[in-house]
């Protein structure tokens, strides 16, 4: 596994790789995940079963890449847009995360929703924390908070944003612009008093 990590992909490793993605999110709508077998992957990928081992140990491999990519974008955004920025666009930056979950919408909601897929919900809530707690704690160095406090508020944020968009994964007839714009009012409404908080507790220190 380290090798497939370590060696930059030529065109046609990536093309393979697309193909059983797209591959695992057709048979994700049609059967359980652990029912997915790697002949039924390779076979709708085109490909046979010794390629598929090139790329992936096992279809849990496969979801995870699914997995990070998402969480890949949302770092990225965060990057193109500083949260500590008085002139920060919530409602684009919203606008962005809507475009990126709606590519994939039907894969993200068999996977966000149904029960038996709550270790999905559970993991990818978990390494969106970690994504947002880095953020806050970039700012809350200087204002010598508490890690306690610092997880509560990734906690906080992290919870209220992910909740939107899974009932609207749970409600397709919800328009997503006025999702963005919840999300912007209320998610980001709520973590804009956190960093404030910690700009007056930095600026009380210096």
């Amino acid at each position: 596994m380290e090798d497939r990590e370590t060696k930059r992909p030529d065109r046609r490793q990536v093309r393979t790789r697309r193909r059983i993605r797209e591959a695992f999110n057709e048979l994700v709508m049609e059967k359980d995940i652990d029912k997915i077998t790697i002949k039924e992957l390779a076979e709708r990928a085109d490909i046979d079963r010794k390629t598929f081992y090139l790329h992936y140990n096992g279809v849990g491999d496969v979801m995870e890449e699914i997995q990070n990519e998402l969480l890949a974008k949302v770092d990225h955004l965060l990057a193109d847009f500083d949260l500590f920025q008085p002139d920060f666009d919530a409602l684009g930056f919203f606008r962005r995360i809507n475009a990126v979950i709606d590519q994939n919408s039907d894969v993200y909601r068999r996977l966000l929703v149904a029960d038996r897929y709550s270790f999905y919900y559970v993991k990818l809530k978990a390494s969106m924390k970690v994504v947002l707690r880095e953020r806050y704690l970039q700012r809350a160095r200087t204002a010598e908070v508490s890690q306690v406090k610092l997880e509560l508020y990734a906690e906080y944020a992290t919870s209220g944003v992910m909740a939107l968009y899974v009932d609207w994964l749970k409600h397709p007839e919800y328009d997503l612009e006025e999702v963005a714009e919840a999300a912007a009012e209320i998610g980001y409404g709520g973590g804009k008093l956190v960093l404030e908080g910690l700009e007056k507790k930095a600026s009380k220190r210096s």
